[in-house]
C-alpha cells in the first residue's frame, strides 16, 4: 500500500510533506552526483589544472587556460624552460599566461610565420623532441615513440631488448633515449638506439619538434656565474639598461664594451655547447702546436692514447665534430678553453642564425621594425617569438588540443590495464565464475532451509548471518593458509572457493523463497514432480529478479575485490584489473587516477543500467510479497 493516502494528497500538510520529499531527495541525489561530476572534471585535467574543483574544466572555455596547458606538454612541465623562453618568472605552471589575450596582429602572424619558416630549416642537430614525459603523465611523444618501436619489431620486445641491450618487459617500460642538449660535450653516441632515435625524429611532424637555445644558457651564465643575480652591477658594467637578465642576447660577434666582451668571450670558451660553434680551417696550427706540446712530441704515446696512426702532429686534423669521450674530447675542451684565438671562434647558435636570416631577409633594423611592429635599436634586441608562436598554435588547434586533453588520461589508462599482464581476461574470468558459483550455491542452500521444516534451520540462518558481524579482512589470513596448503595460491580457486556461500544472499534468497506461494509446489507434489523439477520449473522462473540482485552483488564484490585478490594472487600474470589499477595509482598522479576510477566505475554502472527494471523488481518484490 502507498504511504500517502490518495485522499489526503491534495491537502496543505501532505502537499507540504510531498515538498519536502521530494527537496530531501534531490539534495541527497546533489550530494552524489557533485562528487562524481568533480571526478569525471578531475580526470581530463592535468597538473596546471588539478587543483581547481570546478565541474566544467576551465580550458573549455579559456583559451588562457588552454595555452597553459599546452605549454606544460610542450615543454614537458619544465617551469625553468618555459621561463627562459618565455622571458618571464613563472613560479608555477598555472601561472603561465599568453602573451596577448586577442588574435594576433598581420605584424605579430608576419614574425610567427618567419621564425616558424626559419626553426623548421635548421637541421636536426638544433632541434629536440617536444611533448616528453611529465613523471607518470601521458605524453603524446613516448606513444609515438612506443607506437614506432612495435611497427619495427613487429610487437616483438625480446627483439628491442636484443638490438639495445635492455631488458624490458613490456613496451610501455620503453622510453626515449636520454638527451642533453644543453650540455657544453654533448652529442648524439653511435649506440644503434639513439640511431634509430634520430632518424624517428626525423619523422615526427613540425610541431613535435623545437629548436635547441643557447641565449637562456649566456643569460643564466651571467646572472649565476658573474654578477650574482645583480642586474644593476651588469648594466654599470655594460653601459646597458636591460630589465632582466634574459634581455641580454648572445651576439655573433665580440661585443665592443670591454667588459662584455670578457663575459662573452669566457661563455664561448667555456660554456657554449661545441655543436653550436663554428671553428676557422686556421685553428688546425695552434691546434697541432697543442697536442704536440701536451704529448711532450711524442707521437706514438699521442696515438697509443687516440688510438690512430698518424705519421706525425701535422697529419692531425681539426676534430669534426667535436670528440665524444676519451683523451680526445679532454684535449679539445682544454685548447677551446684557453688555447684556440678567439676570433677563430663564432657562434653558430639558433637565434645567431635567426637573427643573420631576418637580416638578409629585410636588410635594415627599420625594416624590422616595421615588418614587426617592434622598435629595436639593433638587431641583437630580437629574440625568437617562442611565446607568440605558441600562442598562434593555441588558438589555431584549440579543438584538437582540447580533445588530446579529454581523450589522453583515459588512453594512458585504458592502455596501461590492456597492455599488462591478463589483467581484463583475469577479471573477466573471475567475475563469471563468481556469479556462476554464488548463483548454484546460495540457492540450493536457501531453498533447503525455505522447504524443509528443519529444527535447527534458524540456527543455521543465524550462524551463516553471524559470518557478517566480522570484517572480511579477519578471514583474509586463515584464508591464505589454507590455500597455500592446499596449493590453490595464484589460481582462479583461490580467488573463487573462500566466498562461494555468502550469509547475506542466503538469507536474502530464503526471505523470497519463503514468500513464493506454497499452492504452486502442493500442486507439483500432486503432479509427481521432484523437488529438483519444481526447483527449476517453479522456483528459478519465479525469483528471475531476486537472483539478479545476487548477480549485481557478486559481480560488484568480485570486480572491486583488491586486497585479497592480491594476497592469494601476488604472481601479476594473475592480477586482476584492481590490482593493476592499484599499482598504477602509486606512481600516477591525482588526474590519472580519477581517470583510473572512472574507467573503472563504468562496468558496474552499465550492468546497472541495463538491469535495472530487474534489479529494482527483486528489490521491491519481497516487501509486497
Amino acid at each position: 500500500m502507498t504511504l500517502i493516502p490518495v485522499v489526503g494528497r491534495k491537502s496543505w500538510a501532505a502537499r507540504i510533506m510531498i515538498f519536502a520529499l521530494y527537496v530531501i531527495l534531490t539534495l541527497g541525489a546533489v550530494t552524489m552526483v557533485y562528487p562524481f561530476l568533480i571526478m569525471l572534471s578531475t580526470s581530463v585535467k592535468s597538473s596546471v589544472d588539478v587543483n581547481s574543483y570546478d565541474v566544467y574544466p576551465k580550458y573549455f572555455k579559456d583559451d588562457g587556460a588552454l595555452f597553459s596547458k599546452y605549454a606544460e606538454i610542450r615543454y614537458a612541465g619544465d617551469i625553468d624552460v618555459i621561463s627562459s623562453l618565455y622571458n618571464q618568472e613563472f613560479a608555477k605552471l598555472e601561472n603561465i599566461t599568453p602573451p596577448i589575450t586577442t588574435e594576433l596582429s598581420k605584424q605579430q602572424n608576419q614574425m610567427v610565420d618567419d621564425w616558424n619558416a626559419f626553426s623548421n630549416s635548421l637541421p636536426l642537430s638544433y632541434k629536440q623532441a617536444n611533448y616528453g614525459p611529465i613523471g607518470f603523465s601521458p605524453s603524446k611523444l613516448l606513444s609515438r615513440y612506443r607506437n614506432h618501436l612495435r611497427e619495427k619489431f613487429n610487437n616483438d620486445i625480446i627483439a628491442l631488448n636484443n638490438k639495445y641491450t635492455e631488458e624490458n618487459y613490456s613496451f610501455e617500460q620503453v622510453f626515449t633515449p636520454f638527451e642533453r642538449p644543453t650540455k657544453r660535450e654533448w652529442q648524439a653516441d653511435k649506440s644503434p638506439k639513439m640511431q634509430d632515435w634520430l632518424i624517428f625524429e626525423k619523422s615526427l611532424p613540425a610541431d613535435y619538434l623545437r629548436t635547441i637555445p643557447s641565449d637562456p644558457l649566456f643569460a643564466q651564465f651571467l646572472k649565476i656565474n658573474k654578477y650574482d643575480g645583480n642586474l644593476n652591477e651588469l648594466n654599470k658594467a655594460y653601459g646597458s639598461r636591460y630589465k632582466s637578465f634574459t634581455d641580454v642576447h648572445l651576439s655573433a660577434a665580440p661585443p665592443a664594451n670591454r667588459t662584455a666582451r670578457k663575459d662573452w668571450e669566457e661563455f664561448i670558451r667555456t660554456q657554449l655547447p661545441f655543436r653550436y660553434m663554428k671553428i676557422s680551417q686556421g685553428a688546425v696550427v695552434p691546434y697541432r702546436q697543442f697536442l704536440s706540446k701536451r704529448y711532450e712530441n711524442n707521437l706514438a704515446r699521442f696515438n697509443a692514447m687516440y688510438e690512430c696512426k698518424y705519421d706525425s702532429f701535422n697529419s692531425v686534423p681539426l676534430p669534426e665534430p667535436a670528440p665524444l669521450s676519451g683523451p680526445a674530447l679532454t684535449d679539445w675542451m682544454d685548447f677551446i678553453a684557453g688555447v684556440i684565438p678567439i676570433g677563430m671562434i663564432k657562434p653558430v647558435n639558433t637565434e645567431s642564425l635567426y637573427r643573420e636570416h631576418i637580416a638578409a631577409k629585410y636588410g635594415s633594423v627599420e625594416r624590422i621594425n616595421a615588418a614587426y611592429g617592434l622598435n629595436l635599436n639593433s638587431v641583437i634586441d630580437l629574440a625568437p617569438p617562442y611565446q607568440l608562436a605558441d600562442w598562434k598554435y593555441t588558438l589555431e588547434n584549440k579543438s584538437e588540443l582540447k580533445e588530446h586533453f579529454i581523450k589522453c588520461n583515459y588512453g594512458m589508462v585504458i592502455g596501461y590495464i590492456l597492455l599488462h599482464g591478463r589483467a581484463v581476461i583475469n577479471t573477466v574470468i573471475y567475475c563469471l565464475l563468481v556469479i556462476i558459483t554464488h548463483l548454484i550455491v546460495n540457492p540450493l542452500c536457501a531453498y533447503a532451509l525455505s522447504r524443509y521444516n528443519l529444527r535447527y534451520a534458524y540456527k543455521v540462518l543465524l550462524f551463516l548471518l553471524a559470518t557478517m558481524a566480522f570484517p572480511a579482512e579477519v578471514a583474509m589470513i586463515p584464508n591464505f593458509l589454507l590455500l597455500k596448503k592446499l596449493g590453490m595460491l595464484n589460481t582462479y580457486w583461490a580467488l573463487v572457493l573462500p566466498g562461494v556461500a555468502n550469509g547475506f544472499s542466503i538469507f536474502l534468497l530464503k526471505g523470497f523463497f519463503d514468500s513464493l506461494p506454497k499452492e504452486l509446489y502442493e500442486a507439483g507434489i500432486i503432479d509427481g514432480a521432484s523437488e529438483m523439477h519444481m526447483f527449476w520449473k517453479i522456483t528459478l522462473p519465479l525469483s528471475k529478479p531476486i537472483f539478479a540482485v545476487i548477480a549485481l552483488q557478486s559481480f560488484t564484490a568480485a570486480y572491486g575485490a583488491f586486497m585479497f585478490a592480491f594476497l592469494v594472487c601476488q604472481n601479476p600474470k594473475m592480477w586482476t584489473m584492481m590490482v593493476w589499477l592499484y599499482e598504477l595509482q602509486i606512481t600516477a598522479p591525482k588526474y590519472i587516477t580519477m581517470a583510473a576510477l572512472t574507467v573503472a566505475a563504468i562496468p558496474t554502472l552499465l550492468v546497472f543500467v541495463f538491469a535495472q527494471n530487474v534489479i529494482m523488481r527483486g528489490i521491491i518484490l519481497p516487501s509486497y510479497k
